[in-house]
């Protein structure tokens, strides 16, 4: 099948890059989500297949209300992502956790854009991951300011753990901003594991390749415990042992 485009960056970027469209190259498992006014909601999206797979989600948040998504890549096959939300009621709030490990010679593809445009309205965006092998990974996070936006809040970090000498990350981090009166932050970590909390975990008896997993499992955790579901978040640990023991 012939890459489909799902999405694009609200601002495009220098062509060379290759960020400025999130593609897959199988159809995309489509949902629309409204969350009405001062309605608080939920959000799981996890997924597990050993097949190529793709979502799209546009997600429509109204007046005091809430919506807390929380995504979980933790596939074997190419796995691309494009989410939609729009702060669009004052008031409103959007909290996005995420996680993915890329590892063998997976493509992922992520655009997460938050747009922002009632009063007051509240975006954070935190998202962790790890890349091992030859993975070629594209994250672009994007906090846009719309007109009318007076008085919000938004807050975007990326942290991403280096396994492998062959990954490729591309991290594109974007503030869009057409009102004056907001407070935006953006930021991205990307590095090697700590030597240091190695070195300190080996000496309380653990061998390095245990001292590395905990490390990693410690920065997913945070995450993975906004899943709602006992049942999934169990399924998704068990899959995050494994997975971190073939490394």
């Amino acid at each position: 099948m012939d890459e489909k485009i799902l999405g694009e960056m609200p601002l495009a970027t220098w062509r060379w890059l290759g960020v400025n469209s999130v593609k897959a190259d199988v159809d995309a498992e489509e949902k629309i989500i409204n969350v009405e006014d001062g309605e608080v909601k939920k959000i799981s999206e996890v997924n597990l297949s050993a097949e190529k797979s793709a979502r799209k989600i546009k997600i429509n948040v109204g007046k005091s209300a809430r919506v807390e998504l929380a995504a979980v890549d933790l596939g074997r096959g190419n796995f691309s992502s494009d989410v939609e939300i729009n702060l669009n009621g004052d008031d409103s709030t959007a909290e996005i956790n995420s996680v993915y490990l890329g590892d063998g010679k997976r493509r992922l593809d992520f655009n997460y854009v938050i747009r922002q445009r009632g009063l007051r309205t509240n975006a954070v965006m935190n998202v962790r991951g790890a890349l091992n092998d030859e993975c070629n990974k594209i994250f672009r996070g994007t906090l846009d300011f719309q007109r009318g936006a007076k008085g919000s809040i938004g807050r975007e970090l990326e942290e991403v753990i280096i396994l492998s000498d062959t990954v490729r990350n591309r991290s594109v981090p974007l503030m869009l901003s057409n009102e004056d009166d907001v407070d935006g932050h953006h930021a991205v970590t990307v590095g090697r594991l700590d030597d240091e909390k190695i070195f300190y975990l080996m000496s309380r008896g653990l061998d390095k390749f245990e001292a590395e997993k905990l490390i990693i499992e410690a920065a997913f955790n945070p995450v993975l415990e906004k899943i709602s579901d006992e049942n999934i978040r169990a399924e998704i640990f068990d899959e995050l042992q494994r997975r971190l023991s073939d490394e």
